[in-house]
């Protein structure tokens, strides 16, 4: 019989725009899913909006004794920050006293709260500036988790500042998935640049208002695995976990990017627009733990017909299929 440590946490995870409701009540202001189901309600499964999630924003005091009767001894979701900042700067005294409500009936169920700071809900009054496109969005976002910090520390002793960021840089920049759909390489690498500085701008507020606690990131890893052992299904292989993987990883545990993924970018005119002191601000965002969201693998060859430069990363590699 396999056994786990007497403090091994037992848990479920979701998101305030997977749960809250009340999307545009309780002084919040719009995100990108509210503008999008406005704009395209059809795009939605059974054209069900933000509006009507599982209403946690009215239920969380039942859902947190579910919690505990179905023996979790941890919970991890995330805050609104458009609830919390509605404009960016004013914060709202009424999504406050929702959330120290809402953790402290968390706690009160003998559970231990994980608060993530992004999951998916840009802003929309920051999106129409561009959001993780524009540089303001990197002293945006430390504002917003500096704010969190001091508003509910006394509450959450474990933080992470974006669940799986790789993914609002595909699903929104590269496929299509999420708004604002747009297909353009270099706006994604630009996007995941921004995504990382706002990610180290707010582990260095972490480390000033709660230097005590802890804080880290959730990344979906997705291990590669090459079709052969030839030299271009290998490089093909190392390039896809360069983008896919080392891209968020490597700045979250060693403080910058990698070598060979900045060379890689360049050679393909796909470098991001920097500062000068952005090493030094990527140095500041080592994290004390990672969460890890595994769902698949990740298995490449090289591409056929790559176009140079690359305007894709399937340009980079190419998936395969195992048969039998």
């Amino acid at each position: 019989m396999y056994t786990f440590p007497k403090d091994f946490w037992w848990g479920a995870a979701t998101s305030a725009p997977q749960t809250e409701g009340a999307s545009l009540s309780g002084g919040k202001s719009a995100t990108t899913w509210d503008h999008w189901f406005q704009q395209q309600p059809e795009l939605f499964y059974d054209q069900v909006g933000p509006t009507n999630t599982s209403m946690l924003y009215e239920h969380y005091r039942e859902d947190c004794k579910r919690m505990a009767h179905i023996g979790l001894n941890s919970y991890r979701t995330s805050i609104a920050w458009a609830r919390l900042l509605p404009d960016g700067k004013t914060l709202n005294q009424e999504a406050v006293a929702f959330y120290r409500d809402y953790f402290q009936a968390i706690r009160d169920q003998g559970i231990e709260p994980i608060i993530n700071l992004f999951h998916f809900d840009m802003p929309m009054w920051l999106m129409q500036k561009g959001g993780f496109e524009a540089r303001e969005s990197v002293e945006a976002f430390g504002l917003y988790a500096r704010t969190a910090f001091e508003c509910f520390g006394d509450l959450v002793h474990y933080w992470t500042t974006f669940n799986e960021p790789i993914v609002h840089v595909e699903c929104g920049y590269l496929y299509g998935y999420h708004y604002p759909a747009i297909v353009d390489f270099k706006k994604a690498i630009q996007v995941g640049y921004h995504t990382l500085l706002a990610h180290a701008q707010a582990v260095a507020a972490f480390r000033e208002v709660l230097p005590q606690q802890k804080i880290g990131i959730i990344l979906n890893i997705t291990p590669t695995y090459a079709k052969s052992s030839a030299a271009r299904d290998q490089e093909a292989a190392l390039i896809s976990d360069l983008l896919n993987t080392k891209s968020f990883l490597d700045p979250a545990v060693f403080g910058k990017l990698p070598k060979e993924l900045i060379e890689l970018i360049a050679t393909h005119q796909l470098t991001p627009t920097t500062e000068n002191d952005d090493p030094a601000l990527l140095e500041k965002g080592i994290v004390d733990f990672i969460g890890l969201n595994y769902y698949h693998p990740r298995r490449v060859q090289a591409p056929i017909k790559p176009h140079v430069p690359a305007k894709m990363p399937e340009d980079f590699y190419a998936s395969y299929r195992i048969c039998g």
